[in-house]
Order: C-alpha cells, then structure tokens, then sequence
C-alpha cells in the first residue's frame, strides 16, 4: 500500500510540473506573442487568456488580458481593484477614426448614459490620447494599463502615450466591457480573454 500512494504522489507531481511548464509558455496568436507575465507599475500579472477579433471575414487584432488573479466571468474581472492589462496586437492597418469608433460604440453598448456621464472627462482623454497616436499599423502592440496609483494608461510598441488618466476603477472597467461586457465586441474573443475560453 505504501508503494502505490508514493507512486500516487509522484505521478501528482509530475502532472502538477507539466501544468506549470505549460501555464509559463508563451501563447502566439497569429504574429503576436503573448508572454505569460506582464508587470504594470510594480505589479507581476499572469496572462488570463487571449484571441483573435475579426470583423467580417478580417482579422483586425489580438487581444491578451493580464490580472493579478484569474478569472473566468468578467463580473470577477471588473471586481479587481488591482493593476490589469489589455494588449492589443494589430494585424492590419487602422485609421484613428475607426478605432475612436469601436472605442465610442464598445462604451456606448455597454455602459448606461449615467455612468457614461459620470466618467465623460476620463472618456475624453482617452479619446485624445487615441487621437494624439493616429493611425495605427500592422504589427502595432497598444496597451491598455490600470494600476490603483496611476490610473488607466496607454502605451505604443512599449512607450508611453500623453499622462495617465483618472477616473479610478470605473473608467477602466468601460475600457475592459469593450471587450468583456454583456455586449461585447466579438463574443469569441470574449470568452478566449477569460479562462472558460481555454
């Protein structure tokens, strides 16, 4: 007996080992790589899942969503009050105009005009902010950034753009229901960013 709970466990461990080995490998969704840790602002956030948007029949961007904990409804998602990413990899080619777009129509779908209202001065630096980068092209990485001291800010190919934006949590998490809200962007999409798209 005592042979077959050590062999129990030594299989248990090898199992645990592979799903670690596994969990810290690098994911690539078309020509973007997605690691498997990300810090913003200090903090070391594991990558929770990420896919493709299309539009039609284009494929437009991948998206990969970094949190301090997993989730796998986006009612956990937008309870963290912790640091969070969404890095945006571009496939194609996108005016500012249509990106400002999907920006406005993502928010107006899944935010009530009170609460719209309530974050309009953190919506529109963020416009401004989108607008200061302009078109973007293919191979492009934009991330989205929250963290509790800073705010929501964004970056390009790594460098950052204009100053961080207040507004707290609540101007983050109309960023985040773009692609995680109720009505969402791209379903699929959605349920490949959290873990029960795995």
């Amino acid at each position: 007996m005592p042979h077959i709970l050590k062999r129990l466990a030594a299989a248990a461990c090898m199992t645990l080992t592979l799903g670690i080995a596994f969990a810290g490998q690098p994911l690539k969704i078309e020509s973007i790589t997605y690691e498997p840790q990300a810090n913003v602002n200090g903090e070391q956030l594991l990558l929770n899942g990420a896919g493709l948007r299309t539009k039609i029949f284009f494929k437009v961007y991948t998206a990969g969503l970094y949190l301090k904990a997993p989730a796998r409804r986006n009612t956990e998602v937008m309870a963290q009050n912790s640091a969070a990413r969404v890095r945006l990899g571009l496939l194609r080619d996108v005016s500012c105009a249509s990106f400002i777009d999907s920006l406005n129509d993502g928010i107006k779908a899944n935010l009530q005009p009170a609460k719209e209202k309530a974050i309009s001065a953190g919506l529109e630096a963020l416009r401004s902010l989108m607008r200061s980068i302009g078109d973007v092209k293919t191979g492009d990485i934009i991330d989205f950034d929250y963290s509790p001291d800073k705010g929501t800010t964004v970056h390009l190919n790594d460098k950052p753009v204009g100053e961080p934006i207040g507004g707290g949590r609540a101007l983050y998490n109309a960023v985040l229901a773009i692609w995680l809200g109720d009505n969402a962007i791209d379903d699929g999409l959605k349920k490949k960013l959290l873990k029960s798209g795995d």
